[in-house]
């Protein structure tokens, strides 16, 4: 007999609308409030788009009285950061006239600007326009003596050219390892497409009197983001999910 996932985890679609832009200053994006009376468990979980450099995303799970946020307050313990390049799932680099020893580190790796390539050493060619120095980067990049580093530091990375001056970073083996990006030099600009996060929270982490739960994210006004809620062990029944299509397949 199968022992489905979606047997044991309530799962919700969190925000209103699926993919709500951040605003600043708070409350940003918050939640509806989810009943933790028949759960022992809340997971939070996030994807935020959009974050240029030294941007921050905030998560702070809420607690409530009502499903109408009666009594609203933060839970001091139960809190993350995103930041901007660090640990994300997806990031871009835009080359622009990029000069002799100009570097980029992307997971530790660190590849170098110069007027001739080795790309078995990380040295890219920067002699040419930002198109070809965009892919000589991306060669230094997918090069086979860069990837073992790369394995090495937790996961190969995959770099593609999708427009001239643009590469797009992505972890090759999706969900293993994440992606940090370190620009050295303004002629090489990182930003995140997306990054994910969550917050878990056990019932015991609410007050006396509260029994309902929401997720605030406050961050740059450009950045958007979509969020699922997990409840899981269920106290009396069953669990039953509410949704529009399903399917389980053994």
């Amino acid at each position: 007999m199968a022992n489905w996932l979606s047997e044991k985890l309530k799962i919700d679609p969190a925000n209103l609308y699926m993919y709500e832009i951040l605003a600043t200053p708070a409350p940003g994006i918050r939640t509806r409030y989810f009943d933790m009376s028949d759960y022992c468990k809340i997971a939070f979980l996030f994807v935020v788009d959009t974050m240029a450099a030294a941007a921050l995303v905030v998560a702070t799970a809420i607690e409530a009285t009502s499903n109408a946020g009666a009594g609203a307050a933060a839970i001091a313990t139960a809190t993350c950061t995103i930041t901007a390049n660090t640990n994300v799932q997806c990031a871009t680099i835009v080359l622009t006239t990029v000069l002799v020893a100009d570097t980029i580190t992307i997971n530790g790796v660190l590849f170098t600007a110069a007027a001739a390539p080795v790309l078995a050493n990380q040295i890219f060619d920067q002699s040419g326009a930002d198109a070809a120095d965009t892919a000589s980067l991306a060669a230094a990049i997918n090069h086979a003596a860069a990837q073992a580093l790369f394995v090495a530091a937790g996961g190969a990375v995959t770099a593609a050219v999708l427009a001239g001056s643009t590469i797009t970073l992505t972890m090759t083996e999706p969900g293993l390892g994440s992606l940090t990006v370190v620009s050295g030099a303004g002629t090489m600009v990182v930003a995140t497409v997306n990054a994910i996060g969550y917050i878990e929270v056990e019932d015991t982490a609410l007050a006396a009197g509260f029994d309902h739960i929401a997720l605030q994210l406050v961050g740059a006004a450009t950045s958007h983001a979509a969020i699922i809620a997990v409840r899981g062990e269920p106290r009396y029944a069953a669990v039953t999910q509410a949704v529009a299509a399903s399917d389980t397949d053994a």
